[in-house]
């Protein structure tokens, strides 16, 4: 069972490895299964300082990709990647959020549904 500063970790490196090497490697949802982790877990991890900082790092490449007078401050930081890999690198962030969040849902209380053979 892996613990939170493990995710957080996992996370990290991953994300360094995309900026750094342009390696795409992680599949969050692949890995929260694999290794169990708990509903308050994640939860834990989406709201926390890295999370938050994960949502706010798209939305300065989302500015920057768009562009215009507004994203000037974010051209200094984002401008030597280039905008098809701030493009990316932006939707390699969306889906380590996404895949928390999709997993946070699956582990939401509730009702299962019942399937049927037929």
């Amino acid at each position: 069972m892996s613990s939170l500063s493990e995710i957080y970790d996992l996370v990290n490196t991953a994300i360094d490895a995309a900026f750094i090497k342009e390696k795409y490697q992680l599949n969050f949802y692949d890995y929260l299964e694999s290794e169990k982790i708990k509903k308050e877990q994640i939860q834990s991890f989406i709201s926390s300082s890295l999370g938050i900082a994960i949502v706010h790092q798209i939305e300065e490449l989302d500015l920057y990709l768009d562009g215009g007078s507004q994203a000037a401050f974010v051209r200094e930081s984002y401008g030597w990647m280039g905008k098809p890999r701030a493009r990316k690198m932006k939707e390699y962030l969306e889906k380590i959020m996404n895949d928390a969040k999709k997993y946070e849902q699956s582990k939401r209380s509730g009702r299962k549904r019942k399937t049927t053979n037929k």
